[in-house]
């Protein structure tokens, strides 16, 4: 492998790293700012630099930019209507008592397809606070279940964006890709939820009781 291109490939991922979690700006801003990282570091002359991340960028947009438009749209209505509290309600019921790490995994993971990660975390943490606060159950063990549950998804299913700009990317089957990812989902569930009750109790003690 060309040195130069390896080089250019590390520093355009530490740039966006660097960007995304040590500033306030846009994940946006910081794939745009990897990018010409990259291209720099790369050799590609400037002028066609930019030419090259536009139409990338033109090109990955029309294959799913509205799909990925309807998919916020659904979850910005979760989100708002209180639809993702009331899935996660639902999925407590249906499991039933004793089962709350099992049921907030299992809401994570539908939520996270149409909602971003992050924010389905934000959304749904409460709930699993006072789930654990009720049933006694560890709260960092419930709340990595939930946080599992998402980033299983987040990372498979389309139309999460991520997976979603892969399979436009590398011209893959959609509906493969979709199956191949739920199948891949339901086997990682109960790897999570045995992680959380393994994790969850024995990292209770170091919780901060006034956060």
């Amino acid at each position: 492998m060309d040195v130069q291109l390896l080089a250019a490939l590390i520093l355009g991922v530490t740039a966006v790293v660097a960007l995304i979690v040590w500033s306030r700006l846009d994940a946006f801003v910081g794939l745009l700012v990897g990018a010409l990282v990259t291209g720099v570091v790369a050799g590609v002359p400037v002028t066609d630099l930019i030419g090259y991340i536009t139409s990338g960028f033109g090109d990955t947009l029309a294959g799913i930019g509205i799909v990925i438009a309807l998919g916020v749209m659904i979850g910005k209505v979760l989100e708002e209507s209180g639809g993702a509290d009331a899935l996660a309600r639902m999925f407590v019921r249906a499991f039933g008592k004793g089962r709350e790490d099992v049921a907030m995994t299992a809401t994570g993971a539908v939520v996270s397809v149409p909602v971003f990660c992050d924010s389905g975390f934000v959304i749904l943490h409460p709930l699993a606070r006072s789930l654990a606060r009720r049933y006694g159950k560890p709260l960092v063990g419930v709340s990595i279940a939930l946080a599992g549950g998402l980033a299983i998804t987040h990372h498979l299913v389309p139309p999460t964006p991520g997976p979603l700009a892969a399979v436009g990317l590398l011209g893959a089957d959609l509906g493969t890709v979709i199956l191949a990812g739920l199948v891949m989902a339901v086997v990682l569930v109960p790897v999570v939820i045995a992680y959380a009750r393994i994790m969850g109790p024995r990292q209770e003690p170091h919780l901060d009781p006034d956060r």
